[in-house]
């Protein structure tokens, strides 16, 4: 690992109490991605219940975005709409028909609404000696596989491929 890889590994582990003990069902998940020059790591807290419905409970952000956050309330809603992104993409699937996509807009393709957002989305930073470099798309793609490791950490089930509902949750 690197030592940027390592330094957000370390932040999040601990920001998240990653270890601690979790009710029967709730599982943890971490992921680490690196876009637009932007470090992100992200540890998900997710509950599954018998019935295949996800929660996610809560997700903490740790990421190196280089030497200066120029806005720092801007930063961390970049991150959170990115965490929400990601996570609505965990059941949204786009067909084709004749060669044509069949969902036009996001009628058909919904985001996440406001309610089954988690009720919280932590973001962590470290500054590093390097220059400003990329924050929205960097935070987005590491929840996806935080929340299906959480899921295999809940229930002992590999999720390998989107949509999840192919799978059974919901």
């Amino acid at each position: 690992l690197g030592a940027r890889t390592r330094a957000l590994l370390e932040l999040v582990r601990d920001k998240s109490g990653w270890g601690k003990t979790l009710p029967k069902g709730t599982g943890m998940g971490v992921a680490f991605h690196w876009s637009h020059r932007g470090y992100f790591a992200e540890v998900v807290q997710a509950t599954v219940q018998r019935t295949g419905t996800l929660k996610v409970d809560r997700v903490w952000v740790a990421g190196d975005i280089g030497s200066q956050i120029i806005n720092p309330m801007h930063a961390e809603n970049l991150v959170q709409g990115g965490v929400v992104e990601g996570i609505s993409h965990l059941m949204q699937e786009i067909t084709f028909k004749g060669g044509a996509a069949v969902e036009s807009n996001f009628h058909q393709v919904p985001l996440l609404r406001l309610a089954q957002t988690p009720p919280v989305i932590e973001a962590h930073w470290v500054k590093s000696k390097n220059s400003p470099n990329g924050l929205g798309e960097p935070s987005l793609a590491p929840v996806i596989p935080s929340v299906a490791n959480a899921i295999f950490a809940a229930t002992g089930e590999r999720i390998r491929t989107l949509p999840m509902s192919k799978h059974g949750f919901s």
